[in-house]
């Protein structure tokens, strides 16, 4: 498994985008060539992406520790409802997250201390009371950031074509099924740059097949 996006899988600068704290901010090949069947939806999500737990900066996990009382509320009785049993206890540098550092969630159940028995985000479910907060990059899923370079956490869900799962010469591409998500990420602009960019692409003679995407640099990851 590689330790970042491939040095060798091309990239493309983006200049027009709201995440200030990346200065060289890129986006992967794999953005555009990474084909989807035609009902892909992330509404179809099974949540087997929060199978391990997710990161999530520092600062935002202080911001859910700070309104645990409301998240409980929206807590199943199985739950676990000790705030201080919500994270790991140690967080690790990650410059992909605008404090530089992220820690993971902890698991419960075989399965994201947040998810319910549906298999719901009580995070999302609080929403409702406090906006934003749902994970950014939990948010952003599939598309994530990696080693400053804008990509796709698909290999989660080997099975899961219905959601982020991508298919061999699909209808679809990440920029028609996940605009929304790349539109939290980036900014209406810097969906209007993809665009640009995904145009420039057309224009261009063929590039030679491209290898499978990259399998995702983390071994836990929002999701």
């Amino acid at each position: 498994m590689s330790d970042s996006v491939a040095d060798d899988e091309k990239s493309y600068p983006l200049h027009d985008h709201h995440l200030q704290y990346i200065a060289d901010l890129r986006v992967s090949e794999q953005i555009f060539a990474t084909r989807f069947v035609q009902s892909c939806s992330t509404s179809g999500c099974s949540a087997r992406c929060c199978r391990e737990g997710v990161l999530v900066d520092i600062a935002h996990r202080d911001r859910v520790l700070a309104e645990a009382s409301l998240i409980i509320q929206h807590m199943e009785p199985q739950q676990e409802h000790d705030p201080s049993r919500w994270f790991e206890p140690h967080d690790e540098p990650d410059l992909d997250y605008p404090s530089g550092r992220a820690v993971n969630t902890n698991i419960v159940n075989g399965t994201c201390v947040f998810l319910d028995s549906r298999r719901l985000c009580v995070l999302h479910s609080a929403e409702a009371a406090s906006p934003g907060l749902k994970p950014f990059y939990c948010r952003a899923y599939p598309v994530a950031i990696d080693h400053g370079c804008v990509t796709l956490d698909v290999d989660w869900c080997p099975e899961d074509t219905q959601c982020c799962q991508p298919v061999d010469s699909g209808e679809q591409s990440a920029l028609d099924v996940y605009e929304p998500e790349l539109a939290h990420l980036l900014g209406d602009s810097g969906v209007r740059e993809l665009r640009r960019v995904a145009e420039i692409r057309r224009q261009q003679p063929p590039a030679p097949d491209l290898p499978a995407p990259t399998p995702y640099a983390r071994d836990r990851r929002e999701g």
